[in-house]
């Protein structure tokens, strides 16, 4: 398990006194999240917001984190965590970037799936909020990567917002990650993603999407995170959620599928999601 290395008072002095240092939310090899108040902007005007601020553990990720600033600098979407500000703090003999984000209030989906299967209305509100912003994304050509239920925050009132773009992939750009390899979390990855290929498409979140639904209505993943089974064989959606309503399971069924090109369509989902909701 990986260890913060930083002590909050040394952060807190870094930053010149302009973030309060809150709880821990998670620390992992790329970095450690903590809720804060940002009592001064970059200009050193009051305020006073509260934001969650992650600093990066791995300098040999500064590229990666440059594109993840850019993929999001000027996007405003409800779907999506706003970037507040970015920058680098001098910690003893080394600099640490940090990005701070819109604290999102709720609970991360992972949390929330270890409660126990998730309602179908519930499941579908979250899905629609995803898609939308996957939408918005791809609208830019840029490909999420790693949509998981650790990087999915569902607000009290149900909505859900997507995060961390540390793995955000845009079309446009050279990759960054090297040949074979590729980047996401094990277990959601699409076939075409867990083969590293480069030319990915909004159906790859799509597929991540759909393995996360799985989850949620089930309360456990679909292959117990096995990977190769995801890229090998079709999902049996109706063995794995028989309660679930044929229009879903038909739904979900859809956006699993091996091959991409395949899988419905962004406007697709969402005229389905919406039509879903309204029926109920």
């Amino acid at each position: 398990m990986a260890k913060n290395p930083f002590d909050p008072s040394d952060l807190e002095k870094a930053l010149g006194g302009r973030y309060l240092l809150g709880d821990e939310l998670r620390v992992g090899g790329q970095g450690v999240v903590y809720r804060a108040t940002r009592v001064l902007d970059e200009n050193g005007g009051g305020c006073k917001e509260d934001v969650a601020i992650k600093f990066h553990l791995d300098s040999r990720q500064d590229a990666r984190v440059e594109r993840e600033i850019a993929a999001v600098k000027n996007v405003r979407h409800q779907a999506l965590a706003a970037l507040l500000e970015d920058g680098v703090v001098r910690m003893g003999v080394r600099d640490v970037r940090y990005i701070a984000w819109e604290f999102i209030e709720g609970e991360a989906l992972d949390t929330k799936i270890s409660a126990g299967a998730m309602t179908e209305r519930a499941v579908v509100q979250v899905a629609i909020d995803v898609v939308s912003a996957i939408a918005v994304l791809w609208s830019r050509r840029i490909v999420h990567r790693d949509i998981s239920p650790k990087n999915i925050m569902v607000r009290p009132d149900g909505r859900a917002v997507l995060i961390d773009l540390g793995g955000a992939r845009h079309l446009d750009n050279t990759t960054i990650t090297a040949p074979g390899a590729t980047f996401g979390t094990v277990g959601y990855l699409s076939p075409e993603q867990c083969r590293a290929e480069h030319a990915l498409t909004s159906a790859s979140d799509v597929f991540a999407l759909g393995v996360v639904m799985l989850e949620c209505l089930a309360g456990r993943h679909p292959t117990n995170f096995d990977q190769h089974r995801l890229m090998s064989s079709v999902l049996p959606v109706s063995t794995l959620v028989p309660n679930a309503t044929r229009e879903l399971r038909e739904l979900i069924e859809g956006m699993v599928r091996l091959r991409a090109p395949f899988r419905p369509r962004i406007a697709q989902l969402q005229a389905s999601f919406r039509e879903f909701l309204g029926a109920r």
